[in-house]
């Protein structure tokens, strides 16, 4: 003992080495628990370990009851601020007797708090006054009613169209800062409440359609003129009509212009009658089409339009779209990514761009060509299998392994049969189970599959000729 405080506490001498004498007896008492905490890279650097909570002015009674009564408002669906938090906190402690100046509900105290009881600050994913049991309800009978549907009108081919909102600018709502910053600017190009309308359609098949755009225009104060922009210009005057032109031979996306950049029932039939217009006067199958319950979707006009053209329409639950639309169950979180990543993009050029001039950096909005060009390709990069999986989450069709399966079954082929399915064979059903699936989303019909014999079973897949399959691509 005596060589370690002199070889630790040189120079310690008196009541000082009497208390350094004692820690290290107190040390060595505990050696397991020190050893244990200095092998954990979070505890090693710690002078001191201590319970979780043991420093807290509310005991774990008083913060159990917060945290209760948070959880009970989460099941609700309530929002809980820190603000709220704290609030709660500072009624809790004014009942046990704390005054302000012994507990303030202080921001560290907020972090302890989530530290403690593993919670989190966490961003919406969605809003409504509907939760999730109720949804699944909803949802079901909707898929009830379209099944209805179907079967009644003997449709083979199902459409869901949906509208969303693009903006000039995808400014993020918080920015990298220096700490204790009274001020966060961030730049804005003055473009940022500035939006334009998308409409995008797409079948359970996973085909993609044109988008129809809309785009803000000016209207003319002559009467004439405007009804002249409104059948032979979409809602353009002559000048912007030729960049409107332009636009329509770049991309096959068609583009409208009003005053507030807005669906109307007017586009509503200019939209089925690009789509759906050569089935009139035919004796075509019906098809469906879902869109949400917006007044501009189911006018007399629309309605009456749509019965020449053999299309039925039918309504998305309205406060049920979340759940009930393959639009925004599937397509549009990846839409709006591909979106941001576009504004990212185009942030960095034009901090490039300024890097050569001595002027200040003036943030510039991207033009019409430059949105119109990241609509098109953000939709273009929606994947097939996306397309179809929205309608799959719906309910609206079969999930498509279930239909591979069955088209197994029909080939007598028993995913129960140990025999079938053994450890052998388990990667090659698997691979066959692909294509399949492959030539279900391509429509490809009559579909014969062929037994090898015995000594062609390494054959590769890759070795498969064509000619196995009995059939071409089409559309019903």
């Amino acid at each position: 003992m005596e060589s370690t405080l002199d070889t630790f506490f040189k120079g310690v001498s008196g009541v000082a080495r009497q208390t350094a004498w004692k820690k290290i007896l107190h040390w060595r008492s505990q050696i397991d628990f020190i050893t244990q905490a200095a092998s954990s890279p979070s505890s090693a650097s710690n002078r001191t370990i201590r319970s979780t909570g043991t420093g807290t002015t509310l005991d774990s009674t008083a913060e159990e009851n917060i945290v209760n009564w948070v959880c009970q408002l989460r099941s609700d669906g309530v929002p809980v601020s820190r603000l709220l938090l704290s609030c709660k906190a500072l009624e809790v402690a004014k009942d046990l007797g704390l005054s302000t100046a012994q507990f303030k509900a202080s921001p560290s105290w907020v972090d302890g708090f989530f530290r403690r009881w593993k919670m989190s600050m966490r961003a919406k994913t969605r809003s409504g006054q509907s939760n999730l049991a109720q949804g699944e309800a909803a949802r079901n009978e909707f898929a009830s009613r379209i099944q209805s549907v179907i079967q009644e009108h003997a449709i083979e081919d199902i459409y869901n169209a949906d509208q969303t909102g693009i903006n000039y600018e995808y400014l993020p709502k918080e920015t990298i800062n220096a700490k204790g910053a009274k001020t966060v600017w961030i730049k804005c190009a003055g473009h940022e409440k500035d939006r334009m309308t998308a409409v995008l359609l797409a079948d359970s098949k996973g085909n993609k359609y044109p988008p129809f755009l809309v785009l803000k225009s000016m209207e003319s104060k002559v009467k004439k003129v405007v009804q002249e922009n409104l059948t032979t210009r979409n809602g353009f005057g002559r000048q912007v009509w030729q960049e409107i032109e332009e636009l329509h031979e770049r991309h096959p996306s068609r583009i409208y212009g009003n005053p507030t950049a807005w669906w109307n029932s007017t586009i509503s039939i200019a939209f089925l009658t690009y789509h759906f217009g050569h089935r009139q006067g035919k004796n075509n199958k019906h098809v469906l089409l879902l869109w949400d319950d917006f007044s501009a979707h189911f006018t007399e006009d629309v309605v009456a339009y749509a019965k020449t053209v053999n299309v039925v329409l039918e309504k998305i639950p309205p406060t049920f779209t979340w759940i009930c639309q393959p639009a925004d169950v599937a397509w549009m979180k990846p839409l709006k990514a591909c979106l941001r990543r576009k504004w990212v993009d185009h942030l960095r050029a034009e901090i490039d761009g300024s890097k050569m001039s001595d002027e200040p950096f003036k943030l510039r909005a991207p033009d019409r060509f430059e949105l119109v060009d990241w609509v098109n390709d953000a939709w273009d990069s929606i994947a097939r299998r996306t397309i179809i999986s929205g309608f799959e989450k719906c309910h609206v069709i079969q999930n498509a392994n279930q239909e591979t399966q069955d088209v197994y079954h029909r080939k007598g082929i028993d995913f129960q049969d140990d025999e079938t399915l053994d450890s052998s064979n388990h990667d090659d059903i698997t691979a066959v189970a692909n294509v399949l699936e492959s030539l279900l989303q391509m429509d490809v019909v009559n579909v014969e599959i062929l037994a090898l014999a015995d000594e062609q079973e390494e054959l590769a897949l890759s070795d498969l000729d064509a000619s196995l399959v009995d059939g071409q691509t089409s559309k019903p």
